[in-house]
């Protein structure tokens, strides 16, 4: 297999270091720069910024200072910012003439990475936000588009052995990161990216993922807001299991029990070889009886 364009391995071996994270942001790399000379990053990952939280955070600046600086990497059109444009923007707000920043040479690999990895260090990042700074990282160790990720993670996991090299690659760059390997990320947490936009946006709001992830199994819109106002009030996770509306009938609970069954490999590995028979006598005589309702209409 060819070598992949970026080597997630040495990219993070270079950008954090043998201590970690911490050293993306070395105090020896502090500076003071001046607003006007910076420049977003095409790499952001946060194309939108709500007004009214710039605002707010432009308030807390005046009050407080800039208490993270920015990330900044040198470029030859001058100074770009790798990782905090939400603060560089809230800071002019406040009428700031300069901010503190880390600067650093990256190429725009490292700087994509850089971006992903300052994200994961900030103290006030939500699950949403996390989730997509790892699938970048996963991104960029695997050589894909993002919105390609979750798919590819999801073959690795059944079969690793299709891509060795890219196995490894994601071992080290979440290991490099800390805390949970891809496998744990894509079976939990990962899951956030799949759910309906307004339970994504109440994640940005600071609601519990785990609790995100039982109302986004709601069928539709006015299920998913009754279930997002019972979190609102505090309704556990198992609450909220509890207040799902049941399956209309007892067939509907199979079908989807059954539908969800055939589509777990794993599971279905696991039953003998006369199970197995019976299972595909019945998917055949299933399958048979669907074609000939299809071709009757």
């Amino acid at each position: 297999m060819a070598k992949r364009k970026f080597d997630a391995t040495a990219t993070l071996d270079a950008l954090l270091g043998p201590a970690g994270a911490g050293n993306l942001v070395s105090q020896d790399q502090l500076r003071m720069l001046d607003v006007r000379q910076l420049t977003p990053t095409p790499h952001q990952p946060r194309t939108t910024f709500t007004e009214g939280n710039l605002r707010e955070l432009a308030d807390s600046i005046r009050e407080n200072g800039v208490l993270q600086p920015i990330l900044v990497r040198t470029t030859p059109a001058g100074l770009e910012i790798v990782a905090g444009e939400r603060r560089w923007r809230a800071a002019q707000l406040a009428g700031l003439t300069t901010i503190p920043a880390y600067v650093r040479d990256l190429d725009d690999q490292q700087a994509a990475a850089a971006s992903a990895v300052e994200n994961l260090i900030r103290e006030d990042l939500n699950p949403l936000e996390e989730v997509e700074a790892k699938r970048r990282i996963a991104a960029l160790a695997l050589d894909i588009p993002e919105d390609q990720v979750m798919t590819r993670l999801r073959r690795l996991l059944d079969k690793p052995e299709e891509d060795p090299d890219g196995v490894r690659e994601l071992d080290t760059a979440f290991g490099r990161l800390g805390g949970e390997k891809w496998q744990s990320f894509l079976r939990n947490k990962g899951r956030i990216l799949n759910l309906p936009e307004d339970v994504k946006e109440a994640v940005r709001g600071g609601l519990d993922y785990r609790k995100a992830l039982v109302i986004g199994g709601a069928g539709d819109a006015e299920e998913r807001g009754r279930l997002l106002a019972l979190a609102r009030d505090g309704a556990t996770v198992q609450a909220l299991h509890d207040a799902q509306k049941p399956p209309h009938t007892q067939r509907e609970a199979q079908i989807k029990a059954v539908a969800r069954a055939l589509g777990q490999k794993r599971l279905l590995e696991r039953i003998s070889p006369r199970q197995q028979s019976r299972v595909d006598k019945l998917v055949a005589e299933l399958h048979r009886i669907l074609v000939e309702v299809d071709e009757a209409n």
